[in-house]
């Protein structure tokens, strides 16, 4: 039975789309499904010849989505294709169905997840420490309450990038001596109480993004997506990633740039340098991120950090 639990708002919805559909007859996939607002855009600019191939880890995004979207799925079209499954295996579509022509990643957490109350991912409401977009693995109040101090300081100042993180780390490291930490409000309370007389807000949802990022493992993730996903497109299919912090903008950044550019290396044995990658396989179509409009941004406020950078397969 499908729980009721809003979605957030596809963000740049108009240009992803726009940027990513260059061949209605073509195969694409959507790596984060959730509410299925971008797939839903997909899905009406494909032709019935199109497929769409939607990736989520979360079973109650895909149930929601069959229902939403169940015209799609008839067998008369079936060109929609859901898939219970984490966005780093859509190479495997490749496999399935030919090399694909587009592939979106809107890395936004879901509203769901933040207004789930039991799922320990907001510090505003009171719940078990768990943070899992998937339930397998270790929840966030077995890593707050196992991790050293020196773990716990490298990640909320590597995923954070928190400024307080030694004070915070310290204090937590104190705190679960007397008493574990078991729930939001048990490690918010420590946060806050580490922390100079200053507005708490800020250093709270770095603390709780950094943990729910080490949880889920999602840099790592979307760094096996991209490497993976590259040999797996058509030549000039799109790459469209959405994403809302600088720890993942850096990696899409990064990576885009790496297989855009001749690689430089230098030989020790020999004076000149000599080139490896000399034919790269990308080619970068926004030299700077595009960010949502004012007017979006206004009626929609989780998407005022939101950066979309767009690479194309060259060959």
């Amino acid at each position: 039975m499908e729980r009721n639990y809003e979605y957030h708002l596809p963000v740049l919805l108009t240009e992803a789309i726009s940027y990513l559909i260059t061949d209605k007859n073509g195969i694409y996939v959507d790596g984060t499904l959730g509410g299925g607002g971008h797939s839903q855009k997909i899905l009406e600019a494909l032709s019935d010849d199109g497929k769409l191939i939607s990736f989520d880890k979360d079973i109650d995004a895909i149930n929601h989505c069959s229902i939403k979207l169940a015209k799609y799925m008839a067998p008369s079209v079936h060109k929609f294709v859901p898939r219970n499954e984490s966005f780093s295996k859509a190479c495997s579509v490749a496999e399935e169905w030919g090399l694909i022509n587009g592939f979106l990643l809107d890395l936004g957490v879901s509203s769901k997840h933040f207004d789930n109350e039991s799922g320990g991912f907001s510090y505003r409401t009171n719940s078990h420490l768990d943070m899992r977009f998937f339930p397998e693995g270790k929840t966030a109040e077995e890593l707050i309450n196992s991790a050293t101090e020196e773990e716990l300081e490298r990640i909320f100042r590597i995923y954070g990038e928190e400024k307080f993180s030694r004070k915070i780390a310290r204090r937590i490291y104190s705190v679960r001596r007397g008493k574990a930490l078991q729930t939001t409000y048990d490690l918010r309370d420590a946060v806050i109480s580490a922390l100079p007389p200053i507005n708490p807000y800020d250093t709270l949802s770095r603390v709780f993004q950094a943990i729910r990022i080490v949880i889920n493992n999602e840099l790592s993730e979307l760094e096996l997506a991209i490497k993976k996903i590259i040999p797996a497109l058509a030549i000039g299919g799109r790459i469209v990633i959405i994403s809302y912090h600088s720890l993942e903008d850096r990696i899409v950044k990064n990576l885009f740039k790496e297989h855009s550019e001749p690689k430089q290396h230098i030989n020790k044995y020999r004076y000149e340098n000599y080139i490896s990658n000399s034919v790269p396989s990308l080619r970068i179509l926004t030299k700077n991120p595009i960010i949502p409009p004012r007017k979006e941004q206004a009626i929609n406020s989780r998407s005022r950090s939101a950066k979309m950078r767009i690479a194309e397969r060259s060959v």
